[in-house]
């Protein structure tokens, strides 16, 4: 029987000739080889294995999967009888012509992120803000009902937050990007979900010299900014003011340029591996119907960004 490593980034010719013998999940996306997730969720295999000798033979893995092959890769995905996919950067809004059936947490982001198994295809499901909700809660200690809240971006990341901020009963919602066709886009898919909630979503450029955040209120960042050393702020930097909290998406490095700033402002700052964390969590939770032991996870993933073993 071939090696079926999870350490090892897999591709779509690995896929040709998969027979894995177990239940296979795993994550797509270009690149992937930098994704933690392998470890994450077979951490928490493993520990629902101790329960439950089913889940001993179920493993998570990563394909790099390139963005023009997404959708004819997932019949083959399903032929080989993978039960869940976890989709990310660029797949969330590419995959959505091939989903059969689309869960109500997707509707207005038009973004998914975790793909289960059924007869004929795979249904579409949105984690990214339950992620993004207990990542505040429990990095931040805070809540986003009655809060204002700045976001940035508006790409797949961005739809499931801003969604969220929505549902969630913020108090105000400013969303900044720099593309404002992009912007223009997000904010007429979610004018439903803001209008059932009564609340105006308020617009701005990343560039415009005018913005003020005001203090006490927590800003998402949902861009890649932050990722290269040399990589630009988000938004301007007069805009941050004392008194706010950030969350940023990005977990890798640790602390972000824009964390940096705010930090030194006085605020309080999180990144983005909670977030992967908690999304890991509800995915896991919709193949496997089980309580998911989110301490395992939580403790694989910083183990991981310690170790960063990569193939």
């Amino acid at each position: 029987m071939r090696d079926y490593s999870p350490e090892r980034t897999y591709t779509l010719e690995d896929l040709e000739n998969w027979d894995f013998p177990g239940t296979s999940l795993a994550v797509l996306g270009y690149p992937v080889r930098h994704s933690i997730s392998p470890q994450m969720h077979n951490a928490a295999l493993a520990k629902l294995g101790n329960k439950d000798p089913q889940f001993r033979s179920w493993r998570y893995f990563r394909f790099e999967t390139p963005p023009e092959q997404l959708i004819e890769s997932l019949p083959k995905f399903h032929e080989k009888g993978f039960l869940g996919l976890n989709l990310t950067v660029p797949h969330k809004e590419i995959a959505l012509p091939a989903i059969e059936k689309i869960d109500n947490s997707v509707d207005c982001i038009k973004a998914v992120n975790t793909l289960k198994k059924t007869t004929s295809g795979y249904d579409g499901f949105n984690t990214d803000g339950y992620g993004l909700k207990e990542g505040i809660r429990l990095e931040l200690g805070l809540e986003l009902k009655g809060t204002r809240v700045y976001l940035i971006g508006a790409g797949g990341a961005a739809r499931a937050a801003a969604a969220l901020c929505i549902q969630e009963g913020c108090a105000a919602l400013s969303i900044i990007n720099r593309n404002q066709d992009r912007l223009s886009n997000l904010i007429s898919d979610l004018e439903p979900l803001a209008k059932t909630a009564k609340l105006e979503i308020e617009r701005w450029s990343s560039d415009d010299q005018s913005l003020e955040i005001t203090p006490g209120s927590i800003v998402i960042n949902a861009t890649s900014l932050g990722l290269k050393g040399d990589d630009p702020l988000p938004i301007v930097e007069g805009a941050l003011q004392s008194e706010i909290a950030l969350y940023d998406m990005i977990y890798n490095p640790s602390e972000t340029k824009l964390m940096k700033r705010v930090k030194k402002l006085g605020g309080g700052t999180a990144n983005g591996l909670s977030m992967l964390v908690y999304q890991g969590v509800k995915s896991l939770g919709i193949w496997t119907t089980e309580e998911i032991p989110s301490d395992a996870m939580l403790k694989a993933a910083h183990e991981a960004m310690t170790t960063r073993v990569v193939s």
